[in-house]
């Protein structure tokens, strides 16, 4: 691992772990400090490159390449909901019973929730995870291996999460959690590999993804406590993983940044 890497990773757990311990035990400062954690990775890269302008405007540039074939954005927008939407099916015929389809609201709410996540969230952390890493280890590694370093480290950072009250993360088991982000990490570079890396698609999958859980009964506090949902789900997510990651293997070290 390169020590740009390194001293990547380091100041975003520093940044992220400091806003998210401190909401942990302040619910005052809650809201502001869970936002601030989230935008941990994009700080660090952006601080990182503050003195390689060329490098960081390219990174910025990266965030607004909309130049995207169809299959593409219907691959970054559809699959997240397709993989709940199979699960939720296939757990009503496991055990019977269970809602497949969201509660009612007006038609607003989901394009409201998607900007939410999409602009105070997933935007705090692809420009860093996607934008500034995962260059650097395709670059280093095969795609294959730069998607589980990355999976892994993305994972953890995701750690104090789970301590926040009120926070959805305590109720997913942590080694499914853990699964399911290493096997989305695959689907990111493949993303990023076809998109020739624009982040538009990582964010419009990591969006659509986020708003989705939010809004389908899958996880399991929306269903009584049963995870079966879930684990259906993330079976899913990593068989498809798997079969991309069969046709990374296949393809050569990346040019680096």
């Amino acid at each position: 691992m390169s020590k740009a890497l390194t001293r990547f990773f380091a100041l975003t757990f520093a940044l992220s772990w400091s806003g998210w311990i401190l909401a942990v035990f302040s619910d005052t400062l809650r809201p502001f400090a869970m936002i601030a954690g989230t935008f941990g990775p994009a700080a660090a890269a952006l601080i990182l490159l503050r003195r390689r302008q060329i490098a960081r405007r390219a990174l910025i540039a990266r965030l607004f390449d909309w130049r995207l074939s169809a299959v593409t954005y219907a691959y970054a927008l559809g699959l997240p909901v397709f993989g709940i939407v199979c699960a939720l099916i296939a757990a009503r015929l496991v055990t019977g019973s269970g809602a497949v389809l969201p509660a009612q609201m007006p038609v607003y709410v989901p394009f409201l929730v998607f900007a939410y996540v999409l602009f105070l969230s997933v935007l705090g952390e692809e420009l860093g995870w996607r934008g500034y890493a995962l260059p650097d280890l395709l670059g280093r590694h095969g795609p294959v291996a730069a998607s589980l370093i990355l999976g892994t480290v993305w994972a953890i950072w995701h750690a104090p999460l789970f301590f926040m009250p009120g926070g959805f993360h305590a109720g997913i088991p942590p080694l499914l959690f853990f699964i399911q982000v290493v096997a989305s990490s695959v689907i990111y570079t493949h993303l990023h590999i076809l998109a020739a890396g624009s982040l538009v698609p990582a964010h419009l999958f990591h969006a659509v993804f986020n708003a989705a859980v939010g809004f389908f009964p899958i996880l399991p506090a929306a269903r009584g406590g049963d995870a079966t949902a879930l684990w259906i789900a993330v079976a899913f997510l990593t068989a498809v993983a798997v079969v991309i990651a069969r046709g990374l293997a296949r393809m050569p070290k990346l040019k680096g940044p």
